[in-house]
Parts: C-alpha cells; sequence; structure tokens
C-alpha cells in the first residue's frame, strides 16, 4: 500500500464545525423517536393504572357513600372521596342528619385532596339548579360540612383559586350560580365588580363580591368571590340544609 492509499484509509479527525453539525443531526431523531417512545410509555402505565382501578371507583362500602348516594365526611369517606376524587350529596330530604354525612353532632369535616378536583354534585330535585333540573354540579377544591345539635347546617364548596388572566371563568362561574340558584345579581354588578378587583389588585388589595341566597333550589344557596391581592380569585358556595 503507497503511503497515499494509507492516508486515504486512515479516519479522519472531525472538525469543530463538523462534530456540531454531526450531534445536531442525531438530535432531530433522537429527540423524535424518544418524545414518541415517553408517549406511549405514559399511555401504557396510565391504562394500567385505570385497569388497576386508580381512575375508576370501585363500589363504596356504606361508611364511605351511603345507599343514599351521599359522600359519608368521617375518615373511610373522605378517603375515598380524596383517592377517586368524587363527592355526592344527597339533598332530596331536608334537614340533612349528621348521621346521614357520618359525623358527629357538633363537627366540621372536609373533604380537599390537596391536588386535582373534586367532581362534586349535588341533588335536589325541586326545581333550580343545572338546566331546571334540580342539581348543581362543579369541579371544586374543597367540601365541607358542618353539624350542631345532630343537624347538618350547611354545606360549603370552593372551587380551585383562578389567576387573574383566568378571572373571566370565575364570573361564568357566578353567571351560572344566577341559573342554577337565583342568584340576584346582573351583569351591571358583575361588571361593577370586576372593575373594582382589576383596581384593587393593580393595587396589591383583595377583593370581594358577597352574593346574597337564592332559593331556586328550594334551598338557600349564597355565594362569594373572594380576590387576593396577587390576583387569585375563588368562588365559594354555601347550602344551607337545616
Amino acid at each position: 500500500m503507497s503511503i497515499v492509499e494509507d492516508r486515504e484509509a486512515a479516519p479522519r479527525e472531525l472538525t469543530a464545525p463538523e462534530r456540531k453539525a454531526r450531534r445536531r443531526r442525531v438530535l432531530q431523531w433522537v429527540l423524535p423517536v424518544a418524545g414518541v417512545a415517553l408517549i406511549a410509555g405514559t399511555f401504557v402505565v396510565t391504562q394500567v393504572l385505570l385497569a388497576g382501578g386508580l381512575g375508576t371507583p370501585r363500589p363504596a362500602d356504606p361508611d364511605e357513600v351511603s345507599a343514599t348516594n351521599t359522600t359519608q365526611f368521617g375518615e373511610a369517606g373522605t378517603a375515598y372521596a380524596v383517592q377517586y376524587q368524587v363527592v355526592t350529596l344527597n339533598l332530596s330530604e331536608l334537614p340533612l342528619t349528621a348521621d346521614a354525612l357520618g359525623m358527629p353532632a357538633n363537627a366540621e369535616a372536609v373533604i380537599a385532596p390537596g391536588y386535582g378536583f373534586l367532581d362534586t354534585t349535588a341533588f335536589r330535585g325541586q326545581g333550580g339548579g343545572l338546566d331546571g333540573q334540580g342539581y348543581f354540579r362543579e369541579m371544586m377544591s374543597s367540601v365541607t360540612a358542618t353539624t350542631s345539635g345532630g343537624v347538618v347546617q350547611r354545606i360549603d364548596a370552593e372551587r380551585s383559586p383562578v389567576g387573574w388572566a383566568e378571572f373571566p371563568s370565575a364570573m361564568r362561574a357566578v353567571e351560572t350560580g344566577v341559573e342554577a340558584f337565583g342568584w340576584q345579581i346582573d351583569d351591571a354588578d358583575l361588571e361593577a365588580f370586576t372593575d373594582r378587583a382589576a383596581e384593587a389588585v393593580r393595587q396589591g388589595q383583595p377583593a370581594s363580591l358577597e352574593i346574597p341566597a337564592g332559593d331556586a333550589m328550594a334551598m338557600p344557596v349564597s355565594g362569594r368571590v373572594d380576590c387576593t391581592g396577587d390576583g387569585l380569585c375563588v368562588v365559594s358556595y354555601s347550602f344551607e340544609t337545616r
């Protein structure tokens, strides 16, 4: 072999620009392949978890959900509600006793997952509610029951806080409350609160809107909107069940 042939056969060291271009070419196909693999893996894991019962509620025991389809606010019922992120409240017969929620005669119990939401349904069945069907359903971040003298005095629920950019969604929730509960609040009221809240947030001050109880569901349901100086806003509901 000649010296020329030997030089041609020897591997040539890549220059820095060539190495950079080579890495770029590799990444152009490695990253998409890795992304597809990650998506596929996530899908498989999710399906396995759902098949194992994480996403589909198993049949509840009586101390988790009562025969009248009401979430129990004791330890077992709270754990069940948090695990499956579902709360159901049968309010068709009032007043509601503390026993109906699995609670002591004088107590306060909170169901709050700490992450995600609680798909919460309150059924009254006497008009009002969503589409006039006598029920209300919303994704809540917490549901609180308060008893006194063996009777459930009220059930309070909060939507998850939204940032100022999502403030319109809080106002839409109020508009839904007007339809569902008969809240006496109109567009002018909402516009006035929007202006007041915007000015308060600019100054780093809180703002709130009290919504008197409506009785379209044949029970008093009041509301409230609270915004912090940082622009986090929460819509809350209070169902008077005594």
